[in-house]
């Protein structure tokens, strides 16, 4: 057997690894790849470990104790410092209610599951909540800890009692994980992104290559092409793969360059070491765990600066202190800290305050002064069919500056019980609403045009609950409100009332940037033709630029401020919309689907909020959305006079 030996390149790897993530991260669209860095780590990381655990073993020195003590001297001190820095500064800088998920993430980061707890709390990577968390980037990391817990008790039990088999069960095991990670990416991408069943196989492929190499089952002196070949499928992969989508099936392709750089270019006659063992590189490649830990707190947290100061902070001066104190944590802590057993105590006392700091802001109920708004109306509840009365943001209830009005229990088996019935003053309803949440922020502002028309209204509403349906009624699976057998239950019931009450009226809202396909719109619209009724589709409103929060509060972290309309003042204050594909995709199809039914007619709403590239948010001191794309009821009343005047219209037709 040969003896792990320090191999410059690999720090070079890292380096070329590093940077892309970097630039990825600060926006440069020319390297839309640069994600693709964290897997090359991987790769490296499983390499170094398993070589480094074959040399201990075969030296006989070889502890899982000792294995796991280097890892918390190598990975924890740097990490604590960046985590207790980020609490600090995010505390003062972050909006208020974020700071409790932000002790969240500490916690998470510090004990090795970050990745689970970004799962679930954020969901999609690529989406508003990840990339305006501070410690997002610290998921690899946990992938990497949680594999570091597992992988070498699996080569120990191995080497023991069935030595022959290590290279097969690696194999076997990696190309489960691969195998996971191909089904995972089309079916349970958020997942298939952060957890290690689905990640293992590129740490694995890592790991077979400190077997092959170790054992001198393959081995090749020099070989320029190859090695060539993996650097142009790395660099490649920074430039062509785009994860905007999601976690692409394409990322075997950076794995597999990365193996033919550490598998071909260890001979100093290679072209790729050469090019990786320059000094300037290598160094890089050192201080690319410090890099790569200082980079996205300080990019999150300059944004929350900016967002609370006015001043814009240039990328040359971001990327200036991201090096500063990546060299600092390098050279003061790293490489004082890793060798030195006798740190590990006070590393861990450490680790203790960071994990109490972090449960001290989780706990927290901080919440911005929005005093200066009139108080917001959110009136949803009381129209919502969900047999769990939960609005989705059920923050929003406890927070300042919004009023959730509900009538606890109206609601009970609604869903199966004809809806929601107001003003019902005849046998059947002349108006029928149908939608999610997004019918639901409409819902008490065509309840008073209908008892102003004098005419009958029935809401079959609910939140987080999709509107169209098979006809005849399938399964589809449960909901977040709704199990399986209830959602079956609450289709075959509003097909059964459609058919029983065939409303002369059928007004139709929801989330349609969230719509499944316009295919899915089919048989719904074109039953409600069949049973006589004129459909009324209410584009969505813009989305507005901060996710999922309290827009009360937001605003006044924002700085917004009333603006009473006088002579030289304008009411009206706007801010950034996102005007991304999903939203505009939606406003198509709407606009599809009318076109193609002579009786379906469009209101249209986003021309009231949206002006350039920012939407209507506030109005003197009325705000007009509740999050980021719920309207306020003093939101949705901006639409009132257009929607009056269509159902007024209707029925002076029918006349």
């Amino acid at each position: 057997m040969s003896k792990f030996v320090y191999r410059p390149e690999i720090d070079g790897l890292r380096a070329v690894a590093v940077i892309p993530v970097i630039l990825f991260h600060f926006g440069m669209t020319w390297v839309e790849g640069g994600y693709v860095g964290v897997d090359i780590f991987f790769v490296i990381s499983g390499f170094l470990i398993t070589s480094i655990i074959l040399k201990d073993y075969q030296s006989g020195v070889f502890t899982l104790k000792d294995f796991w003590l280097r890892r918390i001297r190598r990975i924890l001190p740097v990490l604590i410092l960046v985590v207790i820095v980020t609490l600090i500064v995010g505390q003062h800088l972050l909006y208020a209610p974020d700071v409790s998920n932000l002790g969240s993430q500490g916690i998470a980061s510090l004990l090795s599951f970050a990745n689970i707890n970004q799962w679930l709390q954020s969901g999609n990577y690529w989406g508003y909540t990840a990339e305006n968390s501070p410690l997002l980037h610290t998921w690899s990391l946990s992938v990497e800890e949680q594999f570091y817990l597992f992988f070498p008790i699996l080569i120990l039990l191995s080497l023991r009692y069935c030595k022959q088999w290590l290279i097969p069960i690696v194999f076997v095991l990696s190309s489960i994980s691969l195998l996971l990670f191909f089904y995972g990416s089309k079916n349970h991408p958020d997942a298939t992104f952060y957890l290690v069943p689905t990640r293992a196989w590129e740490l694995g492929t890592g790991a077979l290559l400190g077997l092959l190499l170790f054992h001198k089952k393959t081995y090749v002196k020099s070989n320029q092409f190859l090695s060539c070949i993996g650097l142009v499928l790395v660099i490649g992969s920074f430039y062509f793969l785009n994860g905007d989508s999601g976690i692409t099936q394409w990322l075997f392709i950076p794995v597999a360059g990365a193996a033919l750089i550490i598998l071909f270019s260890q001979s100093k006659d290679s072209w790729v070491n050469r090019l990786l063992v320059f000094k300037p590189i290598v160094y890089v490649g050192k201080i690319s765990y410090s890099l790569y830990l200082w980079h996205w707190p300080v990019l999150v947290l300059s944004k929350n600066l900016t967002l609370k100061t006015g001043v814009l902070y240039s990328n040359l001066f971001l990327l200036l202190i991201i090096v500063v104190l990546s060299v600092l944590s390098y050279h003061f802590i790293e490489q004082s800290t890793r060798r030195n057993t006798k740190i590990t105590p006070f590393i861990l006392v450490a680790l203790f305050v960071g994990v109490i700091y972090s449960f001290t802001l989780n706990q927290s109920d901080l919440v911005e002064d929005d005093s200066m708004f009139n108080v917001t109306r959110w009136d949803g509840e009381i129209y919502n069919v969900s047999p769990k009365n939960d609005f989705p943001i059920t923050e929003l209830k406890s927070l300042n500056g919004i009023t959730m009005n509900d009538e606890q229990g109206r609601n009970t088996k609604a869903y199966a019980k004809g809806g929601i019935q107001r003003n019902y003053g005849t046998d059947f309803p002349e108006i029928l609403v149908l939608g999610d949440s997004h019918a639901l922020m409409w819902a008490t502002v065509l309840d008073e045009i209908a008892a102003e028309l004098e005419k009958s209204i029935t809401f079959y509403a609910a939140d987080g609950t999709p509107t169209f349906f098979n006809i005849p009624v399938k399964h589809s699976g449960s909901t977040v409100y709704f199990s399986a057998q209830e959602k079956l239950e609450y289709d075959t019931a509003r097909l059964a009332y459609l058919n029983k009450w065939k409303p002369p009226i059928v007004i139709i809202s929801q989330s349609w940037s969230n719509l499944e396909s316009e295919e899915s719109t089919v048989d719904l619209i074109k039953h409600l033709g069949e049973i006589g009724s004129k459909v009324y589709l209410i584009e969505q409103p813009p989305e507005l630029f901060f996710g999922q929060k309290n827009t009360p509060q937001f605003l006044s972290y924002y700085g917004l401020k009333p603006v009473i309309e006088g002579v030289d003042n304008e009411s009206k204050q706007y801010v950034k919309y996102l005007n991304t594909e999903a939203y505009q995709q939606g406003r198509k199809t709407i606009r599809k689907i009318v076109a193609g039914c002579n009786y379906c007619e469009l209101i249209p709403v986003a021309d009231i909020f949206i002006r350039s590239d920012q939407g209507w948010v506030l109005d003197g001191k009325d705000v007009l959305y509740i999050d980021d794309d719920h309207l306020s009821y003093a939101g949705a009343n901006k639409v009132r006079g257009r929607m009056q005047k269509t159902l007024r219209n209707f029925y002076l037709e029918d006349k």
